[in-house]
């Protein structure tokens, strides 16, 4: 018989969840967004009023409140957003039937540690921290353990440029429950799947070809403007305009296989023409040496023919990439 995970149950009906009390764990730029979408949008606010025919209530905690300059800034700006704010998780997680934690990856564990004790049984406990797949299976532990149910969540872009509708990725037993309830209440969310930690995967793996990008540019726009040529290098980045995101990912890693040597040596020299603009190649020395991994393989396709994206993924992670894969269980 297969052996059947700790996170399957049965799927076929999920309960749409119906909360009336909301906690955000962490006031910042997350919580402060999601706090503006559910209030300034949909009617959320820090108290019951009277002639309320459903009330819905949002609780903030930020252990940072009123400490110091960002702490008073935090207070200010829930006074604005008509939330309530506190530092003691006591109050506002025994009545929240739906809790956001969005604190530093770092803290995400603790912060499951201290609500773990304090959540209602049944609460449904969303994880929005950048976390790895393994650190998302730890905070899942502590939640589910106190009777409370885990989501884990990745957020696939920047609440500074989209508030609360940055699109999310949620993965859990319970995602599928959670999901139309965010959606009636403007987030842009879809359920990846029903194992907890995929969607933190998913966005570890994103963040290494997004901040990848983003430290290439640092490197190569400021060797650019050193040599006064900017915008012309800014412009020549048009093509790609000419196809989507995905399909030029695609196409580099397609032909990498065969035209990793003729990279490898155009890198080596865009290594010198760094250097002699004065700026260290830290990302392209390391692309010099992922070229010449590839080429040290020995795995360019004899007939210089390009193969489909998943063949140059299997050579690459057998015969190229160190280290190996885990367990898949």
């Amino acid at each position: 018989m297969a052996r059947r995970h700790h996170w399957e149950h049965d799927m076929t009906a999920p309960v749409p969840i119906a909360p009336l009390a909301i906690a955000l764990i962490g006031f910042g730029e997350a919580g402060a967004a999601i706090a503006r979408g559910l209030c300034g949008e949909n009617g959320w606010r820090s108290h019951t009023r009277p002639g309320d025919n459903r009330p819905r209530r949002v609780i903030a905690i930020d252990t940072a409140l009123d400490r110091d300059d960002r702490g008073r800034a935090l207070s200010a700006e829930a006074r604005r957003l008509d939330v309530a704010i506190t530092r003691d998780y006591v109050a506002a997680l025994r009545e929240a039937d739906l809790v956001f934690c969005a604190v530093p990856g770092e803290n995400a564990l603790e912060a499951a540690q201290s609500a773990a004790p304090l959540l209602r049984p049944g609460a449904v406990y969303l994880d929005l921290c950048t976390i790895t797949g393994r650190m998302a299976e730890d905070d899942r532990r502590v939640v589910e353990g106190a009777g409370a149910r885990y989501v884990d969540i990745a957020v696939m872009g920047t609440f500074f440029g989209h508030g609360h509708k940055a699109p999310m990725l949620l993965a859990g037993p319970d995602a599928a429950a959670v999901s139309p309830w965010m959606v009636d209440n403007g987030f842009v969310a879809s359920v990846l799947g029903t194992k907890p930690g995929s969607a933190s995967a998913v966005k570890m793996m994103r963040s290494v070809v997004i901040k990848g990008l983003e430290a290439l540019a640092v490197e190569s726009l400021v060797a650019a403007r050193r040599q006064g040529i900017l915008e012309e290098v800014m412009g020549c980045f048009g093509d790609l305009d000419l196809v989507t995101f995905r399909q030029y990912v695609t196409t580099l890693l397609e032909t990498h296989l065969v035209h990793a040597r003729r990279r490898w040596e155009e890198m080596e020299l865009v290594e010198r023409t760094l250097q002699e603009t004065g700026v260290e190649p830290l990302m392209t020395r390391a692309i010099v040496r992922s070229h010449r991994r590839t080429v040290d393989a020995g795995i360019a396709p004899a007939d210089g023919k390009v193969p489909p994206l998943d063949m140059a993924l299997e050579l690459l992670s057998r015969q190229a990439v160190r280290g190996h894969s885990p367990d898949n269980e």
